[in-house]
């Protein structure tokens, strides 16, 4: 259900972010993509050397990467007069309207080759969703990335739960509602040279409050 848009501060402190926390650079965000790379890659071999190695786990993709990158390639997802930011206590980030100050609160996820994602409470409850899926990038060192765009995900997931990829798009009706965008790599997506499954920028009501 699409909530009456609204005009909403656009005090960085009335949504409780952190006072100096910036997202990172471009160049930032290529460089730990590369630094994660060789850190799969170092894995992927030591396994391949010693099979006592299995025992050793892939990294979870840092938060501050997917959130930089939502953050950098918010027009592309939501339209050219949309800009994202910290959203501090209210959610991963806020992203505004500059045109009309309506603003979505929104989380972002981001997985890798099994793709499993804990979906908690504050996440179903948010505006948007933004799920970013490496598939078998980070550990081969190329591949497609897609970032999934889902208006009210509470909608469909109702409760707290750990779900793959596969399984969230088998919920009745995430197909429909889930915009999906497609990048051939992460220079490419902040390039925002990206082709979608649906031509048209998303459009979306919700807003905070």
């Amino acid at each position: 259900m699409r909530h009456t848009p609204q005009h909403v501060s656009s005090s960085r402190s009335a949504c409780g972010v952190a006072v100096g926390r910036k997202p990172l650079t471009v160049q930032e965000i290529l460089e730990l993509e590369a630094a994660l790379m060789e850190v799969f890659r170092t894995i992927r071999e030591l396994r391949e050397r010693s099979p006592a190695a299995r025992y050793i786990k892939f990294p979870p993709l840092p938060a501050v990467l997917s959130e930089s990158i939502a953050i950098a390639i918010t027009p592309t997802l939501f339209g050219s007069d949309w800009r994202g930011r910290y959203g501090g206590s209210a959610a991963d980030l806020i992203v505004e309207n500059l045109a009309t100050r309506s603003a979505l609160r929104v989380e972002v996820k981001a997985t890798g080759q099994h793709a499993f994602q804990e979906l908690k409470d504050k996440d179903l409850r948010a505006d948007v969703l933004i799920w970013f899926r490496f598939g078998h990038r980070l550990e081969l060192g190329a591949g497609e990335i897609e970032a999934a765009v889902i208006e009210c995900p509470g909608k469909y997931v109702v409760s707290q739960r750990r779900l793959d990829v596969r399984r969230f798009e088998a919920i009745a009706g995430v197909r429909e509602a889930q915009k999906v965008f497609r990048f051939e790599s992460l220079a490419a997506m902040l390039a925002t040279r990206a082709t979608s499954v649906r031509e048209e920028p998303i459009q979306l009501g919700n807003v905070v409050g």
